[in-house]
């Protein structure tokens, strides 16, 4: 006996087969490729927190940013006047949290982002003169941030990697470090002066929020640098690419998926946009033949 569906019967079951299908295939990119692939890191003797479904490390390093900062206001609110230097201990303090427990080599996760933090110095050294170009870079700098960092070296794998690599290493030999020297120290006189200003009003002393200054500062030394005469235009791409940085900041959880979806990045396309044109503008004024722009392949 042969049983035969009508078509109603098959426009039924259509909907719940895709939707297992669907489930199946999200629950296998989404935790049991991450899950295969801290097996194997946790088998060679690389150990970390264990993460959530979805949201990985995510909610414990949001906990440990917020006990952090309730215990500085404690702090402020005694008696006890107390400053510390160590930013990144503020900044990222489940790193020292997870550092003490698991070493100086250990797995965290970002959504479904699987990432390997090392503090070991010869770990580092070890892959800092690592040269080979299939070393590969992270799937999300790509696609999360090829806006701001484009396919630069960053981002960049293969053959792209070791062009950049090679056009770039002549740039920090001694003689052109050297070469910079004045450049810095004239960008740098400004803010020094604008600083003996604040703390002359003061009475000699004065506490100042350096952030905006710094960031000043770096973007002046590499403008006149990169732009020579025409640093001007070099700090504009610079205000472009900090709105693109203050925009992506504004962006949902890391790694979390299906957000980029959710909150389509609109607000990005604009300066990206404005950055890239200024730098080709620029660099058709300073006589380049082909325009060589920063955000390569944003």
């Amino acid at each position: 006996m042969e049983l035969v569906f009508p078509p109603l019967r098959w426009l039924i079951l259509l909907p719940p087969v895709f939707l297992c299908v669907l489930l199946s295939y999200l629950y296998a990119i989404l935790w049991l490729r991450p899950e295969a692939l801290r097996e194997k890191l946790w088998s060679q003797g690389v150990k970390g927190p264990k993460p959530s479904f979805l949201f990985g490390n995510i909610v414990e390093m949001r906990r440990i940013q917020k006990e952090l900062a309730m215990s500085v206001q404690e702090l402020q609110a005694g008696t006890t006047d107390k400053f510390s230097s160590d930013y990144a201990a503020t900044l990222f303090p489940y790193f020292l949290h997870w550092s003490r427990i698991y070493g100086s080599i250990f797995l965290y996760s970002t959504g479904s982002i699987q990432v390997l933090n090392m503090t070991d110095p010869d770990m580092v050294k070890e892959l800092a003169n690592y040269k080979s170009s299939d070393i590969g870079r992270p799937l999300f700098l790509q696609k999360e941030r090829r806006a701001l960092l484009g396919m630069g070296i960053l981002t960049s794998n293969g053959e792209l990697w070791a062009h950049q690599r090679k056009v770039i290493a002549p740039e920090f030999f001694m003689d052109k470090v050297k070469g910079m020297l004045h450049v810095m120290v004239e960008a740098a006189m400004p803010m020094l002066t604008s600083w003996e200003n604040i703390t002359g009003k003061k009475g000699g002393s004065a506490e100042i929020v350096v952030d905006e200054s710094l960031r000043n500062f770096s973007a002046d030394v590499i403008s006149r640098t990169s732009f020579g005469s025409n640093f001007a235009a070099g700090k504009e791409i610079f205000n472009k690419i900090r709105q693109l940085q203050i925009a992506m900041a504004e962006q949902s959880m890391l790694g979390v998926p299906g957000v980029r979806v959710l909150k389509p990045a609109t607000s990005l396309h604009r300066p990206q946009r404005i950055s890239s044109s200024t730098i080709a503008r620029t660099s058709t004024s300073q006589g380049m033949k082909q325009p060589q722009p920063l955000l390569h392949g944003a």
